[in-house]
């Protein structure tokens, strides 16, 4: 699994994961919380996801035009990659992302690649249109398509690498891939809604495996896989994780977070889970151990989770339409405020415990923020 976390489960107790530190003994990470630049001509910008060089990508939108996909460079401000939106960034600075040029049939949605200055397309010659949901370190990316400009669900797959396609050995009326890790396994989701058919997949060299079903309806989809083939997802709001084939429930009422973010190495998982009242909490699923809810007000939802096991979420226990970030730390909790506006909403988080994500300014518009650890004598993991 790629070592970056985009779109974050965190340390548990420390009697549920006796080799992490005891919270009293971890300090409160003191955040900076900075303004990413602007493109020029476009009021919004929307991050997607960070990388341990600090590199930050997203979009830039509004006022009518196309958007934009952003690059931040750590040093070299915001740069302009093109028309489309940048959904991911793999450590070696290779960013995701797709053009939509058609959001009703005729569909015209094209993935593409950018690394060193050249933006290649990664779907194939024959395919009517395509998605891509996520990039893996070594720069290789799991392709939907479809072959009709027409059909708005995929009926094929691939994964696509330097150039050349592997066609995965399923196909079906409605067929997804989500995630996948360094080694190359995809996880994805097989649906044939007329004959009631859902399966949730792991393929691997281009041969794809049933995995084992739940309870819940409808489609499974899955969110991350790690190294170890650890798979996490979701059915309607029944949240699963599947170890070799079998799968086990997290929660009868919950989620797992979106995107790879959502898993750690280790096996965390992150997400909500509701109660009997129905108000999502926000949830850390430690490997081999019971739920641990965060202790943030609810309705709160954890969003990542990096390999340190720090995860970030929001809350929005004053008011739904302004959440507030977190940051929780072995026990501890750090509100992610805005500079401005009314609102935070984080999105990633690095294997530094830098935390990127979106606030308004004094003019409504949506900006893109960096929230920084400052380095601390307790932090083994502080910037340097």
């Amino acid at each position: 699994m790629p070592e970056l976390r985009t779109s974050l489960a965190a340390l548990a107790l420390a009697t549920a994961l006796p080799f992490v530190a005891a919270p009293s003994a971890v300090a409160e990470p003191t955040m900076v919380v900075t303004e990413l630049g602007r493109l020029a001509g476009h009021p919004d910008h929307y991050v997607a996801g960070i990388n341990d060089l600090g590199q930050v990508v997203g979009s830039a939108q509004g006022y009518g035009s196309p958007a934009h996909a952003v690059l931040w460079s750590p040093r070299g401000g915001a740069s302009d990659l093109g028309p489309g939106v940048a959904v991911g960034i793999n450590q070696r600075g290779q960013v995701l992302g797709v053009e939509t040029r058609a959001a009703v049939a005729p569909y015209r949605h094209k993935p593409w690649v950018w690394s060193g200055g050249v933006r290649t397309t990664v779907m194939q010659a024959y395919a009517a249109w395509a998605t891509a949901p996520a990039i893996n370190g070594n720069g290789v990316v799991p392709v939907n398509y479809s072959t009709s400009l027409m059909r708005q669900n995929h009926n094929r797959a691939a994964v696509w690498q330097a150039g050349r396609h592997t066609e995965l050995s399923l196909s079906g009326p409605d067929l997804w891939v989500y995630a996948i890790n360094d080694a190359g396994v995809v996880a994805g989701s097989y649906a044939s809604t007329a004959l009631q058919d859902f399966a949730a997949v792991r393929c691997v060299d281009g041969a794809c495996t049933r995995l084992g079903g739940s309870s819940g309806y409808g489609p499974y989809i899955p969110e991350a896989i790690n190294e170890a083939g650890v798979v996490v997802g979701n059915r309607g709001t029944v949240a699963l994780r599947w170890e070799g084939d079998e799968a086990t429930v997290l929660s009868e009422n919950g989620r797992v977070a979106h995107g790879e973010g959502s898993l750690n190495e280790r096996g965390d998982a992150v997400g909500w889970a509701a109660e009997e009242d129905g108000v999502p909490h926000a949830v850390l699923w430690p490997a081999g151990g019971k739920q641990v809810d965060l202790g943030v007000p609810a309705p709160a939802e954890a969003v990542a989770i990096n390999e340190r096991g720090d995860v970030i979420g929001w809350t929005a226990a004053n008011e739904w339409s302004s959440p507030r970030g977190f940051l929780w730390r072995a026990g501890r909790i750090t509100y992610l405020d805005p500079p401005t506006g009314h609102y935070s909403l984080p999105v990633a988080i690095n294997n530094h415990g830098v935390v990127v994500g979106h606030t308004t300014g004094t003019d409504s518009t949506n900006r893109p923020v960096l929230w920084t650890p400052l380095p601390s004598a307790h932090d083994g993991w502080a910037l340097r």
